[in-house]
């Protein structure tokens, strides 16, 4: 959080964020290095639920916008959101038998990346 100013300048371009003063590549090393300790740590923690850090992070950018003060807090409270939508649904879809949580995580998952695959290829094309 106490870099989401510079991670919200750098979202303008690398030449902007030098503008700035913002030291790009020192931000791109240590947020690279961050964010994939916290996944290990968290898949460490409790395997892989698919598709969960890919919806998430997206639902809140279109909720909330560019900002990286408001965008971080709302894709890790977007993806408790979803998992534990899931969860429910795992425990509700088929009366008498609990889904594993990844097949639900996927089965939201897929039509997401899916959607944005194409509308990022359709705003390419």
């Amino acid at each position: 959080m106490r870099r989401a100013w510079a991670l919200t300048a750098l979202r303008a371009g690398e030449d902007h964020a030098r503008s700035f003063g913002v030291p790009v590549t020192r931000l791109r090393r240590t947020a690279l290095l961050r964010v994939s300790l916290l996944a290990a740590v968290a898949v460490a923690f409790v395997g892989t639920i698919g598709f969960i850090g890919l919806v998430g992070p997206h639902m809140a950018r279109l909720a909330l916008g560019e900002d990286h003060r408001f965008y971080l807090p709302g894709s890790a409270l977007a993806g408790a959101l979803v998992l534990s939508l899931a969860a429910t649904a795992s425990e509700s879809l088929v009366p008498g038998l609990v889904l594993p949580v990844g097949i639900v995580t996927s089965l939201i998952g897929i039509p997401c990346f899916l959607a944005l695959l194409l509308g990022q290829r359709r705003g390419q094309g």
